[in-house]
């Protein structure tokens, strides 16, 4: 997808107006490099978690890794905001297909954008709209401003993960990569299909304790959410279909609970 194909409020990273997307481009709260972020001391707000970790199949994006016939590699374009409207809303890549092709009667390989059935299938990985609206949140809202954020995925094609991150964007030129600061994929070398092994090497590399984390997760393979809360103190929240952004505030909500009650513990 060039970026030349995107309508001009792409530029501006706003959406809803013509004023907006006739402004500059908007800050958000991943303008600061990641890691320089992740040395701070976390968000303003002591009842916020330091940390988010999301699982990544059936949890952000949809299908599944292991379910793709092969890398997905072609941008999809659309609106990037679920809520906005579609005249101004800004583009961007909104799903990430495997290509798909065909052989004609002379024997060309009939490329997958010239054919009608197009991207609407499952081969595109596309972010849930909940899961795209919390994204958008924590990117835009200055109270989450130094959540440092992660994914903890058993993911069997873990390649294939890497590069949903590298593409799928959540506001115009800021992608999945550029969000998380730590990406822990996989269930080989020190990863295994437990999530606790993940979750090792994210306190490892972050320094954030455990206690300081919150996790979403579909848990469609394992309750990953109540082993992790039993082995290792981690809070948690499940997101059987997908994340919504009931799920998401749900899971901000019940962390500011547990954290205060730990403070009135002292």
């Amino acid at each position: 997808m060039g970026k030349g194909s995107r309508n001009s409020c792409s530029d501006s990273g706003g959406g809803g107006n013509a004023d907006t997307c006739a402004s500059s481009p908007v800050d958000h709260n991943f303008s600061t490099p990641r890691r320089q972020v992740a040395e701070q001391t976390g968000p303003e707000d002591p009842h916020l978690p330091t940390m988010i970790v999301f699982d990544l199949d059936f949890c952000l994006w949809n299908p599944e890794m292991h379910e793709l016939s092969g890398m997905p590699s072609v941008e999809v374009e659309g609106p990037l905001d679920p809520d906005g409207d579609v005249a101004t809303t800004p583009l961007g890549c909104v799903g990430l297909s495997v290509p798909k092709r065909r052989r004609n009667g002379r024997g060309r390989t009939i490329p997958s954008w010239e054919l009608d059935d197009g991207y609407g299938g499952y081969e595109t990985v596309r972010l849930f709209d909940g899961a795209r609206r919390a994204l958008r949140e924590l990117a835009l809202n200055p109270r989450y401003r130094g959540i440092v954020l992660a994914c903890a995925s058993s993911s069997l094609e873990p390649s294939y993960s890497h590069a949903c991150l590298d593409k799928l964007e959540v506001l115009p030129d800021l992608t999945l990569r550029e969000m998380f600061t730590y990406n822990q994929i996989g269930r080989t070398g020190k990863l295994s299909p437990r999530k606790t092994t993940h979750f090792r090497e994210l306190h490892r590399e972050s320094g954030v304790p455990y206690h300081n984390m919150l996790f979403f997760d579909d848990c469609g393979y394992g309750d990953h959410v109540s082993d992790l809360e039993e082995a290792l103190g981690v809070q948690g929240v499940r997101t059987p279909n997908g994340l919504t952004s009931d799920e998401f505030m749900r899971g901000l909500e019940e962390y500011r609970r547990e954290s205060e009650q730990r403070e009135g513990e002292k």
